[in-house]
């Protein structure tokens, strides 16, 4: 996600009884997205983050704000609103704000709403972007629209086998992939996922995206990513892969990971890894 740093943000308080506004030095901002269906927000460890939804499937549109800061002088909310730009330029405002809870004392926040949806014309197909601001641009991020799950009604996907290796920021080719299913709390910086596909001839190109996400044994959710499949005739069979992680090592804590990917918000993979 594309972060937009500034180093004050301005917090115009949620409680009506204050009257002086608080105040933060932002180093990192950043967004992510993820879709919500009703009602009060999902927690943290129900979101699947994603940067590809589709037309005929999602209501709305949630969007969660992470913070971090130099120490915190004073507890107090800070009020995030959100803008959705669609494919055609229109500009909505978030039904809600996000309620950032910033603590004395804290350098990091994460708080979120659900902010956007269809409305009556229903969602157009392309390249929205979300924008966020407390008074001054914090963070923006864009999305796709897709028309829905017909982009697979012609394929069937069958996943042939998950295997897990180290890698950086860049994904390691996969001639160099060295896989493992455990890995060293103190050495992993990213650990990396690969599907191997199996599907019918093509009778065109495409493009599929695969959301992946890890969910530690804490309940704590690491993700999600989107890798873009390609399919390119007359292939039937290829691997996607991706990292999720940190740069840094020393970040990872120990136990038992689930591996989720999906597709079109279907599941295809639930797969392990231990981290010692």
């Amino acid at each position: 996600m594309k972060a937009v740093l500034n180093r004050l943000v301005l917090a115009g308080t949620l409680f009506p009884g204050l009257l002086q506004a608080q105040s933060i030095t932002l180093n990192k901002a950043t967004i992510r997205l993820f879709e919500q269906p009703s009602g009060f927000v999902l927690g943290a460890a129900e979101r699947v983050y994603t940067s590809y939804f589709n037309t005929l499937r999602t209501r709305w549109i949630g969007v969660e704000a992470t913070l971090e800061y130099a120490a915190a002088a004073s507890s107090f909310k800070l009020a995030i609103g959100c803008q959705m730009t669609s494919p055609d330029g229109k500009v909505m405002d978030g039904v809600w704000k996000i309620g950032a809870t910033i603590t004395a004392g804290s350098t990091r926040a994460v708080d979120a709403n659900y902010m956007f949806g269809a409305g009556k014309e229903g969602w157009q197909t392309g390249v929205y972007k979300v924008s966020c601001s407390a008074s001054r641009p914090i963070a923006e991020t864009t999305f796709q629209m897709s028309p829905g799950p017909s982009l697979l009604a012609d394929t069937e996907f069958r996943l042939k086998d998950v295997k897990f290796f180290p890698t950086g920021s860049q994904t390691t080719p996969l001639a160099e992939r060295n896989y493992l299913d455990r890995f060293s709390s103190t050495e992993a910086t990213r650990i990396g996922i690969e599907l191997s596909l199996v599907y019918p001839g093509l009778s065109k190109s495409g493009e599929v995206p695969i959301d992946c996400y890890y969910l530690a044994s804490t309940g704590y959710v690491l993700g999600t990513m989107t890798v873009i499949y390609k399919l390119e005739p007359p292939a039937t069979a290829g691997t996607a892969a991706i990292g999720l992680g940190w740069d840094q090592p020393g970040r990872w804590s120990k136990g038992e990971y689930l591996a989720i990917c999906q597709i079109h918000g279907r599941p295809i993979s639930v797969d392990r890894f231990t981290v010692w």
